[in-house]
Formats: C-alpha cells, structure tokens, sequence
C-alpha cells in the first residue's frame, strides 16, 4: 500500500551562501522525513515538527514554509510532498553547529532534472528535488507579496540566477548593449 511523506529541505544563508540544515549524522543532502498522519494538513504537520525542534528560534513571521512539488517513487511506493523551509540567518546557526545540534552544508550549484512531456525524469536524487525547490522560491519572490515580505533580502543575490527568463522577452538595456540598430518601428515595442 503507498505510504504519504512529507520531505522537508530547511535551509537558511550563512556568509551570503544558502545551506541547507540537517541532523548531524545525515548525510549531506537530505530532508527531513515526516510520515503522513490521517486528518491533518500537511502544511500543519510540517509547521508543528519544525517548531517542535527549532523551539522559539522561530516565529512565524520570519519563515517561509512553502510546498514545492510532489513525486511518486516506485522503488518505495511512496508519495512523496516536498516542503521548503526557509529560516531566518543569524548567529544561531554556528552556535547550534557547535553544540551538535544541526549540521549545515553548503548548497553550491545544483541542477534541475527535467523529463520529457509526459513523464518525469527516470532517477530524481535529493539534490535535483533541492534544486527544484530553489527555483520555485525564485519564481515565488518574482511576484508573490506574501514571500516578497518575509523573504531575507539578502536571498535575493542567492536566488539571481535562478529567476525565470521568459522566451521573447527583450529589454531595452539587452538591445542596446548589442549594438545592433533598433529599426523605428520595433522601438515602441521594446518592454521596460
């Protein structure tokens, strides 16, 4: 029978790099696993273990706790829903390291696997779920007022390179710096 997980990827910024936290004694690359419980939202479920181990380092106020994607891995017959959390910086971290609590790993450049248009990649590791979850916290920033304004903003150079870049869309700057003449009629039609 198909068991339901929620894998929770928490990460905050460090020295401007993003790291992902996790137990001590978990490899580099893992979320936190949380078993589905009958008759509560995964959203509250997610909230409540997250609280129950960072205690009153966290307020609601200044965490983002965002559902990314889903997958169905055959190997385990598991559904599973990725949450990302998104904690706040501060001298806690290297403190909660010290003591053993956590351990932290940079998240360097890691990429998206993609699959074709009818089904998704044949092997998603951890990393690739990671990288997808970044993306969609880009595409969140871009233009949603509610993670705009808790979002730290020193995110805002982590995620850069992440943003989406619609096809077609040209900007004046992009047209100028290539030095090509810009005919008079297609000037009008340049977006700013």
């Amino acid at each position: 029978m198909t068991t339901i997980w929620y894998e929770v990827f928490p990460v905050t910024l460090s020295s401007q790099q993003a790291i992902l936290i996790h137990p001590p004694r978990e490899c580099k690359v893992s979320p936190w696993m949380i078993p589905h419980q009958p008759m509560i939202h995964p959203s509250a479920l997610v909230l409540e273990r997250l609280t129950a181990f960072f205690g009153g380092l966290l307020q609601l106020n200044t965490m983002i706790v965002h559902s990314t994607s889903w997958r169905y891995d055959a190997l385990s017959d598991q559904l599973l829903l990725t949450y990302l959390a998104v904690l706040p910086q501060g001298e806690w971290i290297g403190q909660w390291v010290a003591m053993g609590r956590i351990a932290v790993t940079p998240i360097g450049a890691i990429n998206i696997v993609c699959g074709n248009h009818l089904a998704p990649p044949a092997h998603i590791h951890q990393e690739h779920v990671l990288a997808h979850a970044l993306d969609h916290l880009a595409w969140l920033n871009a233009y949603d007022p509610a993670i705009q304004a808790v979002l730290e903003p020193e995110w805002r150079d982590v995620l850069r390179p992440k943003l989406p870049r619609p096809a077609g869309c040209l900007n004046e700057a992009a047209l100028l710096d290539s030095r090509l003449p810009i005919p008079s009629q297609q000037r009008a039609t340049v977006t700013r």
